[in-house]
Order: structure tokens, then sequence, then C-alpha cells
């Protein structure tokens, strides 16, 4: 039996390595001359000391957690989610099958990294996760932050390339001008309605407002529309064409007098019919299906024209109106219709706590946070050429925005490209879930109460982390980064320090970052055979190195000693003798990935010795 000793330098300082063939996690020892090992011979490890330099390993264990931008949900109420708008927002840090190690700056900057957000007025804001420490520069914890955007000024959409067509995939139905007005074109297919969504620039949701002249083409006569729309990226999933999500029945819902405009997709719309009559629909759960229905705004006691029937544009006794005008607060929408005179403009409906469900728009839900403007003309023959006119829009300028792009507009947007990317609904499914409950249906007896702005101008809402699973705010599985973030043993993290837009969630106490991650010793060039069944490969480790073990310094680095309580022998498989002139080491995650996280000195021991020839002997000497 012999002894090797291996190690990567001489002292054992613990400054990080650089990348070498001395560093603390891959190493090789050159020999002075050549050693030889007998034939048929086995290995083990006898100890290993190594330092861990303070870093935090990120695996699939702590790399995934929640947001939640909502309504607080009573955790004694398991259903308690269903009577909300929202639904938690995964966040990952890490990568699939990869191990991370970060120091917590290099954390903090991979959290801000790797951040989705959905929320328009968020993505304005911004989000940010500094490292806390105190004026000693001692390791706090981290901070992190979430910033609405409070303010907006007029932003419409400025050219026509800031449109998208809302009617067929591949028509050219409108002009559009950079004051916000939208014409049908005079092209062969003019006779066809035009419809276009300002797809670049998303409304404000804190005190945002569109407002739209209607005048010539309501003294035209002919049918027009004015809403607002998630935008829909993949109209290809939709089985007939339309600009719609999958989901959206066009053909279950009410019948309005719309013509071409009921068939095509708006999530809040106000319109004039073909007969003249003053029509507000929203798409909801109608019938067991996702479609539109009507909002009955005269039986809402808000409005100026409550009654009994709609109110017809074209007999209307009392004004001439010329504008429609909405107006948002967080997850309630109220829209105005108006003279441009001082006359003053009226009401149409509004939330209003007691009136009748069907007699107001639905809740502005996760799934349409991002809410674009649609304008719609029709036609009265063939020759009209008539416009309506968007001339005050609150738009939120935000880096990068892109609707038809993954994780750069709304949540919706993202999960419609996800599932189409990898050919599954079930990030769709999560969408349908959110816009069928019931709070959003018409007919359905429960009621909700819109969340408007709170007194600090913010939506009014109780934001958290969801650190570890949770069964109120679900699905929240795999979440696992309390202890990585600082929040041991919290899974629900929602009471923050406010300050203007920004909500702050601090630490409860310094995160631990010594190693979590095992960590196993690898011997290269030599005969061993051990699987990985991780990898599924053959590998030449050696030993585990669970640096979780109680014989490990804690704190945020320090030294770690092993030795195992029990030697495991394993055959070089050599039929004969080996000379070799170096030993080379490695320390390894079971992905068989360096663990960098070593730094200083690593010593490796290793005992070599004859394969027994049978129980009890050793090249024919008897060992017990």
């Amino acid at each position: 039996m012999s002894l090797v000793i291996a190690t990567n330098k001489d002292q054992d300082n613990t400054f990080r390595q650089e990348q070498s063939i001395f560093s603390a996690y891959s190493f090789r020892n050159a020999l002075s001359s050549v050693y030889k090992i007998p034939a048929n011979s086995q290995v083990c490890l006898q100890s290993a000391k190594v330092n861990l330099d303070g870093r935090n390993t990120i695996t699939g264990n702590n790399s995934i957690y929640y947001d939640w931008f909502g309504t607080e949900l009573d955790q004694a109420d398991s259903t308690a989610i269903n009577k909300s708008t929202s639904y938690p927002i995964l966040q990952q840090i890490g990568e699939s099958g990869k191990v991370l190690e970060l120091t917590a700056d290099e954390l903090a900057e991979r959290i801000k990294a790797r951040h989705r957000e959905y929320h328009p007025n968020r993505k304005a804001g911004g989000f940010d996760c500094d490292v806390k420490r105190n004026s000693g520069l001692d390791f706090l914890g981290y901070d992190f932050k979430y910033t609405e955007q409070l303010t907006s000024s007029d932003n419409k959409p400025a050219t026509f390339q800031d449109w998208g067509n809302y009617w067929e995939q591949s028509s050219d139905h409108f002009v559009y001008l950079a004051n916000g007005k939208i014409t049908r074109n005079t092209g062969e297919r003019q006779g066809e309605p035009c419809v276009g969504i300002g797809s670049t620039i998303p409304i404000s949701l804190i005190n945002g407002s569109m407002k739209v002249d209607i005048d010539n083409a309501n003294a035209s006569s002919v049918p027009w529309g004015c809403g607002l729309s998630r935008y829909v990226p993949a109209p290809e999933e939709h089985e007939d064409g339309l600009f719609a999500p999958p989901y959206f029945d066009a053909y279950n819902g009410e019948e309005m007098g719309l013509g071409d405009a009921d068939h095509y997709y708006e999530d809040f719309g106000v319109h004039r019919n073909e007969a003249g009559e003053l029509v507000v629909r929203h798409a909801v759960p109608f019938q067991g299906d996702y479609a539109m229905a009507e909002v009955e705004y005269w039986k809402n006691a808000s409005s100026g024209f409550s009654g009994s029937a709609r109110y017809n544009l074209s007999t209307g006794d009392t004004q001439t109106y010329k504008y429609i005008r909405f107006q948002l607060k967080g997850e309630q929408i109220e829209v105005f219709i108006g003279p441009n005179k001082a006359d003053g403009e009226d009401i149409i409906t509004t939330y209003l706590a007691g009136q009748p469900k069907e007699s107001y728009f639905k809740p502005i839900s996760q799934t349409s946070w991002c809410l674009h403007p649609v304008l719609y003309v029709g036609r009265n023959g063939t020759s009209q050429t008539n416009h309506i006119h968007m001339n005050h829009y609150t738009g939120l300028t935000i880096s990068g925005y892109n609707p038809a792009k993954v994780y750069t507009s709304g949540w919706y947007e993202t999960m419609s490209l996800l599932s189409a990317d990898y050919n599954s609904d079930r990030a769709l499914a999560n969408c349908k879930e959110v816009d069928m409950r019931a709070i959003n249906d018409p007919d359905d007896s429960s009621t909700y109460a819109q969340k408007g702005l709170n007194a600090s101008g913010t939506i009014d809402y109780k934001p958290a982390m969801i650190n570890l699973p949770n069964k109120t705010y679900y699905l929240s599985e795999g979440a696992g980064t309390d202890e990585l973030f600082g929040f041991a043993g919290r899974s629900l993290v929602n009471t923050g320090n406010i300050s203007g837009g920004t909500i702050t969630f601090s630490s409860d106490t310094a995160p631990s970052q010594t190693s979590i991650q095992s960590i196993f010793v690898r011997l290269n060039g030599f005969g061993q055979q051990v699987l990985n069944a991780r990898t599924g490969n053959k590998s030449t480790i050696l030993s585990h190195l669970p640096t979780g073990d109680s014989r490990a310094i804690t704190g945020t680095s320090g030294r770690f000693f092993y030795e195992p309580n029990r030697d495991v022998w394993l055959d070089l498989n050599n039929p004969y003798e080996i000379q070799t002139s170096e030993f080379g080491i490695d320390f390894v995650y079971s992905n068989e990935q360096y663990a960098k996280i070593l730094q200083g000195q690593s010593i490796v021991v290793l005992y070599f010795r004859e394969k027994p020839t049978s129980e009890g002997y050793i090249g024919g000497i008897k060992t017990d």
C-alpha cells in the first residue's frame, strides 16, 4: 500500500485562483521521476482539504422564485387566487443543467439581468436588486426594489410602422398619420373595413387615458370603433386565423349589430353599430366560451344614458357627440363621450360597487396588462374614405418593448409565444384560466371589488415575492430561494418599505454563502470505472465530498476537511504495471462541471494498493 499527496500550491492563502494548471478546482502535479503502480491495483481517497471562497452556488434547487402583483390572498382560502386578476410570475436565476458560482454582487447583477416584468408601469419604472451592507461593509443581504412609473404624457404611436393590421394578416386597409388619424384607404380593397392596433406603446394603467375623435365617421353614419386590447402575436394559432387568443370564440358572442366588427378581437371597445347605436363590449367568459359580450351601460346608475336600452347616436336629441375618452386607474376602466365644446362630457360607464356586473367593464387582468389602442372605421358603400382621430394617448415608453418577442412585453404575449415555440398549450392554459375566472363573467353572481389607485398613487395591490411553494399563491412549483435571498423559511414576502412608487423587500438576515452543492473528487488518467448516472456517461470520479457536512466551517468562506469513515476501493483495471509522471485532480459537481467555488490550497491524499486476491489477503499476505 502506498500514499500519494497531491496539492495545487504550497501555501494555504485563500485568494481566489486564476484559471491555470494550479487552480484550486483543477490541477496537475508533475513528478521528478516515474511513479509505478503494480498491476491489478486499486485506489481510494484517504482525505481531502479545500477552501470555499464565499460564493453562492445556484442550482435547480435554489434557482426559482415568483413575483406576485395583485391583491393579497387569504391564506385560509385555498381558492382565493380564483377571485383575483393575477397569476404568479415565474423568475429563474439559473440555467437548466448548470451550476452557477456567484459572489453577492454577481448574484445581484444576475437577478437584475434575468428578471421578467410584464406590467407596463413596472416595466417603465424598473426593477433593481442591491447588495445590502452596513457602514463596515459587512454583507447583510439584498434589497429587491420594484418601481411603478406614476406619470405619463401624451405619447401616441408616431408612424404607420407603429401600427399593425388587426383584420387580416396580409392586408393594408388604412393610412395612419403621425397626428393620430387613421383613414380607410382608397385602394382596391378599400371596400373592406380597416382595423389597426398601435402595437409599440402600451397605455399607462396609472391615470392613463385615450381620447378618440369620432366626428368624421359619425357624421357620415358609418360604423366605427375604438378600444384597448392586448396584442396577439401569433394569429395563426387561432383556428380562424383571427388576431385573437386561440381560445376566443368569435362566433359565440352576443349579436350587437356590429357587422364586420363582430369578428375581430379587443379586450375593451366602444362602437357605433350599423343601426347607429352606441355599443360597448368586452371579451369575457360567455356561455362557457371566451367571447364578446355587451356591456349594458344603461343599467349603470353612474351612466349618463341610464335607462332601458342602448343610446342611438343618429337620433339622439341632446347634442352631437364628437369624441370617446377612456380613463384607466389600476384595474378600472371608465369611458366617456363628449362634444368639442363646453357642454361637458357624459359618462358611458364605470365600475361602481353595487351596480349590475353586466353594466361595467371587466377588471384589467394580468392577461391584458399591456393594452394597446385599437381603431376601426367601417364602410357605407364603396366610396367612403372616413377617418377617426386619436388626439390624446398616455402611452409608456419602454426600452426594448416588442410584443412579438418573448419577455419584452405583456404576460399574455410572452405565454402565447412560448406556447408556439414549444408546441405546447401549457403557458396559454394559464392565461385562459385567468381570462375565464368568474370575476370576469358578467353572468356569474359573484362580485369583485375592482382595484384602483391608493394614496401613494400606485395601483392598490399587495405585491409579494414567493420564495417557496405556496398552496394559496399557486402555481409556484419549484420555488426555493428563501435561504439564498435571506428569507429563510418564508414562502411569502409581502411586507416592504414603500417610498413614492417603489416598494423594497429587504433580506431578513444575511444569507449564508457557504456552498450547499456537493463536490466530487475526480482522478484523471487512470483506469477506474465509474458511472455518473446524472450525466448518463462514464466518469473518473473517485469520491464524494459532502460540503454540507457538519465538519465544514460555516460562514461566508472557510476550510473544509473530509476523511471517509471507510475506504472505498476502486479497481484501476490495469493488467499491467502503470508508469505515470503526473497526477491530475479535479473538483467537480454532479454534472461534471468544475467547482470553481474553491480557492487557495486544495489537498488530496490517495491510497494505492494491489487488489486482494481473496478475502483478507493482499498479494498473498493475510491483512487481518
